[in-house]
């Protein structure tokens, strides 16, 4: 059995020897009173240091047994006053030089700031606790700007609920929804919400906010928040002592979208794979318990299906299958937001039922359920056309495939979300608040709800995908009218896509969701894919094609104002765009894709992937792009100039450079007057 160390070794901060334990061996006022761990550590303790208080230990005789008034100087151990004074005085000189640290750190440029935001009690050689609980007890800081502050602590309470009120307005149910808002305020007010969990629901709402507190330094502060809320979920829960527990998974989850939308595509990618395991470590796929309140057990299961709900959307690329199967899902679907507000409770289907059709169970599903329905059908879409996986082995067009199967689950939809039923202005103003504002509460999962229903439809009858589809059977070239009926299909939700995010715009909602820059990009580029088409035919649409593609590039650009990977994706659709005249063969109904070369399957693989469209460092192919010449294809032996509509001029390092041969001069002027008209 290990031993433990001496007193001279502990209170000298020496470490101990190997075997050997190191043991707090008395605990300060201020962590005696809380009933917290104390690091023990002289003058001040990493407890009193982080909270900034005057850290206290009290003499040895009044809490020591008589081995530890044994250490102590026998002159010392009757003058209990003089012990009290010196304790003091150290405290003052650390609380002095905390001080000084702190000024050197507020001299310091933003990128030293956000390196130094690890907690004391996080630091190595520290054995420290931290309390993981946030305090709000009226302290608030006397700094007036964050360089002293250094994001490590909280704003000040106005500013921290300005930031709340943020989030529950532009960022609850777009589309995740973790919380009932009475109660996350009633707890934050309480102190009774994790640390962890509060920097997170900062961090996620700053995107979103103008406030002055903040001016100049929004996406800074954001990134310091987020890094020191996973420093408070890796410190204060992955730990034996503390398992994890709800408040981790709603802030994991946080974390993951924050990670994933800014480019951090792993990082992204683990924190949700952790969110899942806690989430079916806690059995969230199953009914909570009934001792649980009925508010406390809808947030147990908008919290699962928050996180079912990420798991689907990042799986849109080929490697990055989701980790909930549907059959595991034995919870009922969220119920609607009213019932939620008032804390009731009301029997609601699980995902099986709803998929299953078996309406008797309750009335119609609520919004946030059929934005669940429609994130399930999407992880079937993309299993079928990108996970290369052999959900079945017969052709598309055959009534018994997985294609059928798909399509019959959307009409299902279809009926649920009344899609093409009213319009979205009809919607607006059937849910405002009492000020005539919109409730983006109520609004944000049926319009989400509906867009992945369009964006399934892309996906399914995508001209790329469709032919790689094909090419994995080993199918010979299918009827030319289901070809053209496919391609018809996917242009047409595109064009439905696009317009209902235009809609949305002209009524005053904000569509906040960081999705809608992934369903907005695959419907540009289809829309790019069928213009060039219609150009090289000659068709009178080609015009009106161009024009909600640029509608698209808007779209697209709206949601870049908020979310960084929305930037990117708009370098990728105008470099796509430039180039997608080499690819109109694939709209041809005769086209076999079998001769599509490795760079250009990768090329287009690359607009579809969720992952790679996130990052801002776009691949560079080869020189040698082989050309995929169409009978429909234009009557040059070139292709157009690399140009968009918006003027858009890609460089040397797009991800389709190389694909385009020299002009000659007859065919420059020609495509000089295409790109006048937009082209």
């Amino acid at each position: 059995m290990a031993s433990v160390g001496t007193d001279s070794q502990l209170r000298s901060g020496q470490p101990a020897p190997a075997g050997i334990i190191r043991r707090t061996r008395q605990a300060c006022t201020n962590c005696r009173r809380k009933k917290t761990r104390c690091s023990g550590e002289r003058p001040t303790c990493s407890h009193c240091r982080r909270k900034n208080r005057v850290c206290l230990y009290k003499p040895y005789p009044e809490t020591g047994s008589d081995n530890q008034q044994a250490s102590l100087p026998s002159s010392l151990l009757n003058h209990s006053d003089v012990l009290q004074r010196i304790s003091t005085l150290e405290s003052k000189l650390a609380e002095l030089s905390g001080r000084a640290r702190e000024e050197r750190i507020g001299s310091s440029s933003p990128e030293d700031i956000t390196s130094r935001t690890v907690p004391e009690s996080g630091r190595a050689g520290s054995h420290g606790s931290s309390d993981p609980s946030v305090q709000l007890s009226g302290e608030e800081p006397t700094v007036d700007d964050l360089h002293t502050l250094s994001y490590k602590t909280l704003p000040p309470q106005p500013v921290l609920r300005s930031l709340v009120d943020t989030y529950f307005l532009y960022s609850h149910n777009q589309p995740y929804s973790y919380f009932q808002e009475a109660s996350f305020r009633r707890k934050l007010d309480s102190g009774l919400l994790p640390r962890c969990l509060v920097f997170a629901v900062l961090a996620s709402a700053l995107r979103f906010s103008a406030h002055e507190y903040y001016s100049g330094r929004a996406h800074e502060a954001a990134e310091a928040y987020a890094r020191e809320s996973w420093l408070s979920v890796l410190q204060d829960h992955l730990t034996v002592e503390n398992s994890p527990n709800l408040h981790v998974v709603q802030t994991t989850n946080l974390l993951a979208v924050i990670d994933f939308t800014a480019g951090r595509i792993s990082s992204g990618w683990l924190k949700i794979g952790l969110a899942v395991r806690i989430s079916q470590d806690l059995h969230l796929m199953k009914e909570p318990r009934e001792c649980l309140s009925y508010t406390e057990q809808e947030e147990w299961r908008r919290v699962f299906w928050s996180v079912y709900l990420l798991d689907k959307l990042v799986s849109c690329g080929k490697a990055r299958p989701p980790a909930i199967a549907d059959e595991d899902c034995h919870v009922q679907v969220p119920c609607d937001e009213q019932t939620l507000r008032s804390g009731g409770w009301k029997k609601t289907p699980t995902l099986n039922q709803l998929l299953n059709g078996n309406t008797d169970v309750c009335e119609m599903p609520s919004n946030f359920a059929l934005t669940v329905l429609m994130a399930s059908i999407l992880g079937r879409c993309n299993r079928y056309v990108l996970h290369e996986r052999d959900v079945d082995e017969m052709p598309p067009w055959d009534p018994k495939s997985e294609f059928a199967s798909i399509n019959s689950t959307l009409l299902l939809v279809e009926s649920y979300a009344r899609v093409g039923g009213k319009s979205i202005a009809d919607i607006v103003n059937e849910n405002l608040t009492p000020e005539g504002d919109v409730d983006q509460q109520l609004v944000g999962h049926f319009i989400f709800a509906r867009t992945v229903f369009h964006l399934c439809h892309c996906l399914l009858n995508h001209p790329f995908l469709l032919r790689m589809r094909l090419k994995r059977l080993g199918s010979k070239t299918p009827p030319a009218s289901f070809s053209s009926r496919a391609f018809q299909t996917s242009c047409d939700h595109a064009r439905k896509l696009v317009n209902l995010l235009d809609d949305i715009a002209k009524s005053g909602y904000l569509a906040g969701a960081s999705f809608y820059a992934y369903a907005v990009t695959i419907a540009g580029g289809v829309l790019s894919l069928n213009f060039h088409h219609e150009r090289a035919r000659g068709g009178a649409v080609s015009s009106d094609l161009l024009n909600v593609y640029q509608q698209s590039v808007d779209a697209l650009e709206r949601v870049a104002g908020l979310w960084g990977h929305a930037s990117n994706m708009v370098l990728h659709l105008r470099d796509f765009h430039s180039r997608s005249h080499k690819f109109t063969s694939l709209l041809d109904p005769y086209y076999i894709a079998n001769d599509l070369g490795s760079d250009v399957e990768e090329a287009l693989w690359s607009m579809i992937d969720y992952g790679t469209l996130c990052s801002s460092s776009r691949p560079v192919y080869g020189s040698s792009l082989p050309d995929t010449p169409s009978p429909s294809s234009f009557g040059l032996d070139s292709g157009l100039m690399p140009g968009s509509s918006d003027g858009y001029m890609p460089s040397n390092n797009d991800i389709f450079t190389g694909m385009l041969p020299g002009l000659r001069p007859n065919e420059v002027d020609f495509l000089l007057n295409i790109a006048s008209g937009g082209a």
